[in-house]
């Protein structure tokens, strides 16, 4: 491929394929299962004439791009979002080669692919993600062949997956399930282990990355750093890495994160008996070779000049612990975070301005427009709740152990030591049979059956 999420072969001397393949070829001989490559199957498919097609092309005549009634263009803008580390692929030097190199991968993609699916006419065709370029061709191939897919992505816990039906995986779209069971009370037995997973967070256990080996979390001394005064309400505001596939065109009310930050901003600065403490989300520097060419802090500082005087601001390398500060907040304003779970699991009321997976489910505040998000604020800022914190706990409680407990799955038969390098965690066939391990049971009877990917109440 000319370039792909991990390396950009066009540019390099030596592309880092084996990085994603070696270990699947492996894998794949010692269980006697033979291994095709997608590169064997192209026919008839010329780069050249495909280049001199749409080398002339604007960046905004690419992301409209069709070819073969593949809209090319619009599946090629999730994965150079995630390759350039931007969410506007405009701003960005390389955004128009990597955008027309990606469209290039899905027409190649689409050659062989095709060829793939009529040899073999599955019935299931099992993907990563669903938005890279060449899971979301597949799907759409698949799709009009009547073959059903399924879509895994790492779960929001290290050593976990999570697997979807028929929709990109990182939605971590549970609301079906949480339908049938949102109304049930969790057992004396749930409500422990969900609890412990809440506090295993908040601790830095077992999170997907840990991005400081020392962090501060004594509220005094944030509070002076960040000079915070704790007689005044406060509002905590966590940011998005706004290019991360599970982030991506979650907006509602909002064109954007930017224009949800622009605007609270601007609320703040006419209440100067407030405070707005703005966390940049700390992934958008200390990941090392998915740093953000985009950075969150640097368009706030260059948007207000000057800053409100009540507005702080957390950037991404300042190693202050996101679970203290939610401590000190009155109220929580989140995009699509996560955290917004997890500050209404501590009570604290939150407004979410973006499409949250756990958005609309009865424990965070939802507005449908910008004027209902002002006024939210407003209310919420002078402590007039209108979701009562014992039912806002209790409901929040009940999503997170369906989310992290029941929906998200230890992936039992593979170990990951380390990242991109994972080996298997069974030592014969016959531990894999029916009935030995009943996470492996729910996946595989999910993927053949169709049944839901969900362990039962009891099970977790």
């Amino acid at each position: 491929m000319p370039v792909c999420e991990v390396t950009w072969a066009e540019r390099e001397l030596f592309p880092r394929c084996p990085r994603c393949t070696a270990y699947v070829k492996d894998a794949a001989e010692l269980a006697g299962i033979k291994s095709y490559s997608v590169a064997e199957e192209v026919d008839g498919f010329r780069d050249a004439t495909f280049l001199s097609e749409t080398e002339s092309l604007t960046l905004q005549e690419l992301t409209g791009y069709v070819w073969n009634d593949l809209p090319l263009g619009r599946y090629a803008i999730p994965a150079a979002r995630w390759r350039l580390r931007s969410h506007d692929i405009s701003t960005h030097p390389d955004g128009r080669v990597v955008l027309s190199g990606f469209i290039r991968n899905g027409a190649r993609w689409a050659s062989g692919m095709k060829h793939i699916l009529e040899r073999f006419n599955p019935d299931v065709l099992v993907m990563l993600n669903g938005l890279f370029m060449e899971e979301r061709v597949s799907w759409a191939l698949a799709q009009k062949q009547g073959c059903r897919c399924i879509f895994f992505e790492r779960g929001r816990d290290a050593g976990t997956v999570f697997l979807s039906h028929e929709q990109s995986a990182t939605r971590y779209d549970i609301s079906e399930s949480w339908q049938r069971v949102g109304n049930i009370p969790l057992t004396t037995e749930e409500r422990r282990k969900v609890c412990e997973v809440m506090e295993r967070r908040v601790r830095g256990e077992q999170l997907i990355e840990t991005y400081w080996a020392v962090k501060e979390s004594d509220q005094e001394k944030i509070c002076r750093k960040l000079r915070v005064d704790r007689n005044r309400p406060l509002a905590l505001l966590f940011t998005n890495v706004s290019w991360d596939t599970s982030m991506q065109d979650r907006d509602t009310i909002f064109a954007g994160m930017m224009e949800w930050l622009r605007y609270t901003i601007d609320i703040f600065r006419l209440h100067p008996e407030w405070t707005l403490v703005i966390r940049i989300h700390p992934a958008e520097t200390q990941v090392a070779g998915r740093e953000s060419f985009e950075r969150v802090g640097e368009w706030i500082m260059q948007e207000f000049r000057p800053l409100p005087d009540n507005v702080r601001l957390v950037l991404p390398d300042v190693p202050i612990d996101s679970y203290a500060l939610m401590s000190l907040a009155r109220l929580g304003l989140v995009y699509a975070s996560t955290t917004g779970l997890e500050l209404a699991v501590t009570g604290v009321p939150v407004i979410v301005a973006g499409g949250a997976h756990y958005a609309a489910k009865g424990f965070t505040h939802d507005p449908s427009s910008r004027e209902e998000y002002s006024k939210q604020v407003e209310l919420l800022m002078h402590g007039d709740r209108s979701i009562p914190r014992v039912e806002q706990v209790e409901r929040a409680l009940r999503y997170a152990h369906l989310f992290f407990l029941r929906r998200m799955f230890p992936m039992t038969v593979v170990e990951e030591p380390v990242y991109a390098r994972p080996r298997l965690a069974y030592e014969s066939v016959g531990e894999l049979m029916p009935g030995h391990r009943k996470v492996l049971d729910v996946i595989c009877d999910g993927i053949m059956n169709g049944s839901e990917f969900e362990l039962s109440r009891t099970a977790n």
